[in-house]
């Protein structure tokens, strides 16, 4: 089976999609977010089981859509969004059923596979009544930050290259501290009691010894090379526990 989502909406577009998927077992479900990606889309598909539409997040466009819908295709069952409507089904073809925005998932569920004369007693079972039809979205979101999260770790790990801090001066590493702590260059001249232009002149040293070409990049460096490891057990920063030799 192959379903079609017109909406506006891109969030509700989504939402909708894994209510669909989780109503009927769809090969294909495609979204069209404006009466120019519907029309773009007819060029490439002449069939669909099901179609849910929602006229009003289209504007003027939306009422167009739905008539177009009825002549391409004839035989889909269509679902229109309200904001304002109630359930309704023509009892003798499913041809045409509205919904209201609120919606809750099992009514959605509900109403998908009534429109398709799908069998509604998985759905309909006391203890699955609670649940009935929710996709697993925050499962879904979870699983894709996961995702996002590990790769960016990988790529982060395979690029930044731990380096010995004890290549850099005494001075510099009491630097580079401060600003992995988050002050800037003219704070740490005036905790040092020294110039400005002599932070940054140590400043690029460090960029120097440290391969790197920024600020923030020689942090990173730091931090993945033991750096933050140094704070003792009173958390204070690791300069402040920094004496002149």
């Amino acid at each position: 089976m192959k379903a079609l989502i017109v909406d506006g909406e891109e969030i509700y577009r989504i939402s909708m999609k894994e209510v669909i998927t989780a109503a009927a077992n769809f090969d294909e479900v495609i979204e069209a977010g404006s009466e120019h990606d519907f029309l773009s889309m007819t060029a490439s598909h002449d069939l669909f089981d099901l179609v849910v539409l929602q006229p009003a997040t289209l504007h003027d466009d939306g009422g167009n859509c739905l008539k177009l819908v009825n002549r391409l295709y004839p035989n889909a069952k269509v679902i229109s969004i309200g904001k304002d409507t109630h359930y309704t089904s023509n009892q003798s073809n499913f041809r045409y059923t509205t919904m209201p925005r609120t919606a809750s998932v099992q009514e959605m569920v509900k109403a998908i596979r009534s429109s398709l004369k799908l069998p509604l007693d998985s759905y309909n079972s006391p203890c699955a009544s609670s649940n009935m039809g929710r996709p697993k979205v925050s499962n879904l979101l979870n699983t894709e930050f996961n995702r996002f999260k590990s790769h960016v770790t990988n790529e982060h790990s395979e690029n930044v290259k731990t380096v010995d801090l004890k290549r850099l001066s005494y001075r510099q590493r009491q630097i580079l501290a401060m600003a992995a702590d988050g002050l800037p260059n003219k704070e740490i001249a005036a905790r040092l009691n020294i110039a400005e232009g002599t932070v940054k002149a140590h400043m690029h040293s460090i960029f120097k010894v440290l391969g790197v070409s920024n600020r923030t990049q020689a942090v990173i460096r730091y931090g993945a090379s033991g750096g933050n490891n140094s704070l003792p057990q009173d958390k204070s920063p690791a300069w402040q526990q920094m004496t002149v030799a």
